[in-house]
């Protein structure tokens, strides 16, 4: 039992998204329940060795991580790499001074912009980092010195009444 708490606590601690956390509890809770009905081995993943409980190790794709290993994407990384880096999704953010960005990794500095990382001061629309000086209207960036009327880049304001924003 204890080592069951010990399993959903580490996955509660770990740098992941609160969907990915909740994926993995229901994996280890579900191996339980299927280990207590004698369906299986609760500590054993999908194709992982049998022996990963017995040694207790934990199971990380097919192979066995020790205890303060981290694993990754089927990969274990050592003591020193856990307590500094973090698992983001399928790839091992690898640097003290990066973050998590829907499966890869960005510096603190950075902004997440879907499957991108923007430099500091850059704009991120729909998934796209703008150039610099440029600004989001809707779903485009628009060059500097233009205007963003109805989500639409403008060149000059219709009117002045017209409710616009200077890019």
């Amino acid at each position: 039992m204890s080592a069951l708490i010990d399993d959903i606590s580490r996955v509660i601690a770990s740098p992941i998204s609160r969907r990915e956390a909740l994926r993995q509890v229901g994996g280890v809770v579900g191996s339980a329940l299927l280990a207590a009905f004698g369906l299986g081995n609760a500590s054993r993943g999908w194709g992982a060795p049998d022996s990963c409980s017995s040694s207790g190790q934990v199971a990380c794709g097919t192979t066995c991580c020790n205890r303060d290993e981290l694993c990754c994407n089927g990969t274990c990384y050592s003591a020193s790499v856990n307590k500094t880096y973090m698992c983001c999704g399928t790839v091992l953010c690898s640097r003290f001074d990066q973050k998590c960005c829907t499966n890869h990794c960005c510096l603190n500095a950075q902004t997440c912009c879907g499957l991108q990382c923007c430099s500091p001061g850059i704009a991120c629309c729909s998934g796209v980092c703008c150039r610099p000086l440029e600004g989001c209207c809707g779903v485009t960036c628009c060059p500097v010195g233009y205007f963003c009327c109805a989500n639409q880049c403008v060149r000059q304001r219709p009117s002045t009444s017209t409710p616009c924003d200077h890019v």
